[in-house]
């Protein structure tokens, strides 16, 4: 299957737009824990030529950070997903001999996180976790999207679809309704009461806005449709909702367009907003985390 997630890749890779040079090596990202990147809905951190994570690993290791994937599935439930990100900071604990590692997790992958640390007893073993652009209260978008589908009797029919997409990707056992479903609002008003965080690990979390006069003609369909139900968004998920743990702010570009859901992780082949350099971003990030200690 790996083949196939290859051969995606490749055509992506074609309309991807170029990362910005990387900064000139240093070790003010050397913090004291490793640190682990987990992914969100929608793809993989391990598929060739296209990263998920741009060149924000590369850039950090260069500035003296240790950076591990969590390679969990692009579509699967929180519990499922979070199973993945337990046995990857396991590894990455026996490889290094370090006691905890620093999660900074996008988009869903800030709740299979805040899942992996509160119900599979990972609270000692992460000592802080920073969350981008992750739907804590759920996300209209999901709400919208499967209601839909439904009123059209579309809804199985996609399932299949994406669940194809998603095994060229590699995952191998796919859940493509409830990785959608446990993002919507009702779902994660439950999640919310059954995984409370805990109070030895630092919550952080951090987002961005968009208008609607943003570069990308689907951020600004998306960013519409968010307005009406939400307020404020990023195009996925709202300000509100992202909101998680010490809220650090709205996170700034140098235009007036914002930073959508997928710009702040560098993902340019999706969003193509060229003003906001998420390299040097997730350097201040990381520098901030090394200064508290983490």
């Amino acid at each position: 299957m790996k083949k196939y997630g290859l051969i995606i890749s490749i055509l992506i890779f074609f309309i991807a737009c170029k990362s910005n040079k990387l900064p000139e090596t240093q070790n003010q990202c050397a913090t004291k824990y490793p640190i682990l990147l987990v992914h969100g809905i929608g793809f993989r951190d391990d598929v060739p030529l296209v990263k998920y994570w741009s060149r924000i690993p590369k850039v950090l290791r260069k500035n003296g950070a240790k950076v591990y994937l969590a390679h969990q599935d692009a579509f699967n439930s929180h519990a499922e997903n979070a199973i993945i990100i337990k046995e990857q900071i396991d590894k990455i604990l026996k490889e290094t001999g370090a006691e905890k590692v620093n999660i900074i997790a996008h988009s869903k992958g800030g709740l299979e996180s805040r899942y992996a640390i509160t119900k599979l007893g990972m609270s000692n073993k992460v000592a802080c976790l920073t969350t981008l652009a992750s739907p804590h209260r759920g996300s209209a978008m999901a709400d919208t999207i499967l209601a839909f589908l439904e009123r059209k009797n579309m809804l199985d029919w996609s399932l299949k679809i994406i669940g194809k997409y998603a095994k060229l990707l590699g995952d191998k056992n796919p859940n493509v309704y409830l990785a959608s479903n446990e993002l919507t609002i009702a779902y994660m008003k439950h999640f919310n009461r059954s995984v409370p965080d805990i109070p030895s690990v630092y919550y952080q979390s951090y987002g961005g806005l968009v208008t609607e006069d943003y570069p990308a003609w689907h951020v600004r369909i998306q960013y519409k449709l968010m307005a009406k139900a939400e307020g404020e968004n990023d195009c996925i998920v709202s300000k509100h909702s992202y909101r998680w743990g010490n809220f650090r702010g709205v996170v700034k570009s140098s235009d007036d367009y914002g930073i959508s859901h997928f710009d702040i992780v560098g993902m340019r082949f999706v969003s193509q907003q060229s003003s906001f350099d998420a390299n040097y971003f997730f350097i201040e990030l990381v520098k901030d985390l090394k200064a508290k200690g983490f």
